[in-house]
């Protein structure tokens, strides 16, 4: 399900003596790790028809480090014997991207490469040099873009800009240790650690504090050190630094619905503007909402000049949809434009085409995606024009995490925007609403943003209205915990036609239930109750159960649990459509949550 990190099957050993003899001999930079992450995405469950160019090649990160006494200035690469100019010009690349372009001595940089072509497949090799500006090699670097086991799954930053989050990830089957993880560049002021030794299909996370805040729009480079098979090596992970954080949000938002979005738990909307838009000027700050700041492709100069230091602006949204028409490589300058001209604040972009995820998710900050199972228009070939598999959201959250990791994803939820595709039915039921929420939350999603809240069609529809108003109780309820939990390889066993997806965080153990047995129907899904059900799955082995717990819009109640042999047997009961499981390895879990729940009812009042 996450995304794959590669390196030389042998690791560094061999490689990197042979890279630290070159260097003796005057290279001036070293390469410390390739990270290579293949292009793949769902196929069989569900069908993109208009993909007219698979990708056939993945992404490619060079970590590498001036190992010289003077400053080097980076002038081009070379990869497989060719300038980059050949590979881009032939689009054999569909963008690259380089975040120092000159490094001083002990710096280290990231090449992000987005290779489409199988020159760049899995187990082919990859022969990569810099050129600096006095135009000689400064170094270079043979491997083969093959599997690393380990994998950096997330890097959460904390609140206060002090601290990282780090996910680690063993898909192998063969046992690791952690040794030591660091932000390079960062002294650390202590560090703390679950599930640091790794049997295969298993999972770690580690908090590190830093000395000083990272400063907004800094590259994040996170090294961790990993013993297996007697064997020491560092894998590689890398992002931008911004606070993290899950948002509740949707699109549309107008002085006439600002107090019923509010009562609705939203908190982010879309709005453009200048500092002197009644939006920015007065009701941000009265509702205390946040925006999704459109700045267009490249016209966006004064938007972002006037709203540069705005308390208000969450992010600078790039795009909406642009994988249907707007090459990556634009769009990856749209990201470069803004960046150049704020630091302060993450780019965001909303895709909407799994197969094109891999070009296109990398380039922002915050990606995110859009699909929706029920009476609306979509990329996906459907069985029926007005409706899919409620199921398949889940697989394009999980497509687009895997492209875009160890980033956060923020998804678009189905709510309240109507289409033609379903006349009697126009807008989900909160069957469907709360069915496409469970499957989104359980791939890992790290915010939920409602599409959409259109006021004259939520009166017509208040069954849905409240749909979002009580789910969003949950979401208040969890998603701090959502925030920091990943999906881990729990084993996890449930009945026919029930669908279980584990996430697992530093204190907690998330379940996210979904009842399959349903029918596509051209005016609402009838489900069909499951009974008395069950499932199991494996615990991480930090995780010592004190409560279950179901998380629901109508409050939250204790779950019977039994743990034998490291797996614990959460008994549900019927299941009408999907259930949220919280295990919490705290007592006081269950009146923390009582106390956010409480709060959140009390705000739609």
């Amino acid at each position: 399900m996450s995304a794959a990190w590669f390196i030389v099957p042998a690791f560094a050993q061999t490689t990197q003596k042979g890279i630290d003899d070159k260097v003796g001999l005057g290279e001036k930079l070293r390469v410390e790790y390739v990270g290579y992450r293949p292009a793949v995405y769902e196929t069989k469950a569900l069908v993109e028809p208009e993909n007219e160019r698979p990708n056939k090649g993945g992404i490619i990160y060079v970590y590498v480090t001036n190992v010289s006494k003077t400053p080097v200035r980076l002038a081009f690469y070379r990869c497989n014997g060719k300038d980059v100019s050949h590979w881009l010009l032939g689009a054999y690349f569909a963008w690259d991207r380089v975040y120092h372009e000159q490094l001083e001595p002990g710096q280290m940089t990231v090449q992000e490469i987005n290779a489409v072509t199988d020159h760049f497949a899995e187990g082919k090799p990859f022969v990569f040099s810099y050129i600096d500006r006095t135009w000689v090699p400064v170094c270079m670097h043979s491997t083969r873009l093959v599997e690393d086991p380990i994998q950096v799954s997330l890097i959460r930053v904390l609140r206060g800009m002090d601290g990282v989050e780090v996910h680690v990830r063993n898909k192998g089957g063969e046992p690791a240790e952690l040794q030591s993880l660091e932000v390079i560049g960062h002294p650390t002021r202590d560090i703390a650690w679950v599930g640091r030794r790794m049997p295969g299909g298993s999972h770690a996370i580690a908090r590190v504090r830093l000395q000083k805040p990272l400063a907004p729009a800094e590259l994040v480079v996170v090294r961790a050190a990993v013993e297996q098979k007697g064997r020491s090596r560092s894998i590689y992970a890398h992002r931008r630094a911004f606070e993290d954080w899950f948002p509740i949000g949707c699109w549309s938002a107008d002085p006439q619905t600002y107090e019923v979005l509010r009562r609705l738990h939203v908190e982010l909307v879309v709005q453009g503007g200048t500092a002197e838009h009644e939006f920015y000027a007065r009701s941000a700050a009265t509702y205390g909402f946040r925006s999704m700041c459109p700045t267009g492709t490249f016209e966006g100069l004064d938007t972002i000049r006037s709203l540069a230091d705005h308390p208000a602006v969450a992010c600078w949204m790039l795009a909406d949809e642009p994988d249907w028409s707007t090459p990556p490589v634009v769009m990856k300058h749209s990201d470069a434009f803004v960046r150049h001209f704020n630091r302060t604040k993450p780019t965001f972009i909303t895709l909407c085409r799994n197969v094109k995820f891999f070009e296109y998710g990398p380039i922002a900050d915050i990606p995110c995606m859009d699909h929706y199972c029920v009476t609306a228009p979509t990329s996906s070939k459907w069985p029926f024009v007005y409706g899919t598999r409620l199921e398949e959201t889940g697989y394009y959250t999980r497509d687009l995490k895997r492209a875009c990791e160890p980033k956060p994803i923020w998804v678009w939820s189905q709510a309240i925007a109507t289409w033609s595709e379903r006349p009697k039915r126009p807008v989900p039921t909160p069957d469907e609403l709360a069915a496409q929420l469970l499957f989104n939350m359980g791939r890992g999603a790290k915010g939920i943003l409602w599409f959409n809240y259109e006021h004259k069609v939520a009166e017509r529809f208040p069954d849905t209205r409240e749909a979002m108003r009580r789910w969003g109780r949950v979401l208040r309820v969890t998603r701090d915990d959502l925030l920091s939990a990943e999906p881990v390889e729990a084993e996890p066993t449930a009945p026919e036609k029930v669908d279980a997806a584990t996430l697992v965080s530093w204190d907690k153990l998330i379940v996210c239930v979904v009842n399959l047995d349903y029918r596509i129907h051209p005016e609402a899904y009838p489900f069909n109750p499951r009974r008395n059900v069950e499932v199991s799955c494996r615990l991480p082995d930090w995780i010592k159960p004190a409560v279950a717990l179901d998380v629901s819009p109508d409050g939250i109640t204790k779950v019977p649990f039994e743990v034998t042999q490291g797996r614990i047997r959460l008994t549900l009961g019927d299941l009408n459509v999907c259930r949220l499981i919280v295990v919490g390895g705290r007592a006081d879990t269950l009146p923390a949550y009582e106390r956010t729940y409480a709060k959140a009812v009390q705000d739609e009042r």
